[in-house]
């Protein structure tokens, strides 16, 4: 799937090189955009607690959850951009951003929006896909990109199920569930991936 990451490695380089510039231009730090996206993240999934009763609110939740995407994606390319990538910084991003995700599906859930079946599988499995790559990427195997379901395709497929849902509901539903399936997908094929490029580096070391 390295074809997928340099499509959207392309995509969001030519949609956000104006942006980045700008950011870095007006001295916003990377730091800054990873609050921000998590500030977001939150506000997102309050919104989506009280959409239940309030329709209107599900249009709102999904606009937060996008821009929550969007600086997400932008602090590690201002961090380039002005060469502040960081340990920290990076433990901050993937941190933060797991919690905010996990805030949404809570709130998704509790709020009876969603099945509880279907809101903590759908936890589990985003959560199980980014321990794959965290934890294979420690071994020295880099996932990114690999399987159809990261974090960029979560968050595109819960928006636009919330924009649906006031005329339609159960579209967050069905997304959850199209969700939950592809991580596992995704799950599956990077625990395959990363167990046949384990195998060629130990292969290449007992040959040394």
């Amino acid at each position: 799937m390295k074809w997928k990451r340099s499509i959207e490695d392309k995509i969001l380089n030519y949609l956000s090189s104006s942006l980045v510039n700008f950011l870095s231009s007006i001295n916003v730090k990377p730091i800054h955009l990873t609050f921000s996206s998590f500030i977001l993240a939150l506000l997102s999934s309050i919104l989506y607690y009280f959409s239940r009763d309030i329709s209107i609110l599900f249009y709102f939740a999904g606009l937060s959850l996008l821009l929550s995407g969007l600086l997400d994606a932008l602090d590690g390319a201002v961090a380039r951009r002005k060469k502040m990538e960081s340990i920290s910084g990076a433990f901050l991003d993937s941190t933060l951003d797991k919690i905010g995700e996990s805030a949404i599906f809570i709130s998704l859930t509790s709020a009876e929006v969603v099945t509880p079946l279907w809101g903590t599988a759908a936890l589990a499995s985003s959560i199980l896909v980014s321990y794959t790559r965290s934890r294979a990427e420690s071994l020295g195997v880099d996932l990114k990109g690999v399987g159809l379901m990261e974090r960029a395709e979560r968050i595109i497929l819960i928006s636009i199920a919330s924009f649906i849902e006031p005329s339609i509901k159960g579209s967050l539903n069905i997304a959850l569930i199209i969700l939950t399936l592809l991580s596992l997908i995704t799950i599956t094929h990077r625990i395959i991936y990363s167990v046949k490029r384990f195998k060629n580096i130990e292969a290449q070391s007992s040959n040394l």
